[in-house]
């Protein structure tokens, strides 16, 4: 069963995002791919019509924790910077035995920023 992992993020803002699997799986991310989604949602449900608005996978824009139980998600600006509104979001995982599992859900909602500092 996935566990569901909730957040929101700055629209613009670079961000790891950490996800720890259910302790109970006894899945070990050791060796394993991972794919990260966003979806456009309608009426509180994943668009399936729409291609994701945000694809993330292993290894370049996912890493594996030590010990092998989490995973996390980087962000850059450009991922969120024109996404204001709540999304549907899902990982899984392709083990080293090729078996396929769900391990996160949620909402990642974007928020707007009102006001940004110049470097």
């Amino acid at each position: 069963m996935p566990i569901i992992q909730n957040f929101s993020v700055a629209a613009g803002d670079d961000l790891d995002i950490n996800f720890v699997l259910d302790p109970n799986s006894g899945l070990d991310l050791t060796g394993a791919d991972i794919y990260w989604n966003v979806y456009e949602q309608a009426y509180g449900i994943p668009d399936s019509s729409t291609p994701p608005v945000i694809v993330k996978s292993t290894p370049a824009d996912i890493t594996i924790g030590s010990p092998a139980d989490n995973f996390t998600v980087t962000l850059i600006e450009t991922d969120t910077e024109n996404l204001l509104r709540n999304y549907y979001h899902e990982a899984h995982v392709v083990d080293v035995n090729g078996n396929t599992s769900t391990v996160t859900v949620g909402i990642m909602t974007v928020t707007q920023t009102e006001i940004r500092s110049s470097p």
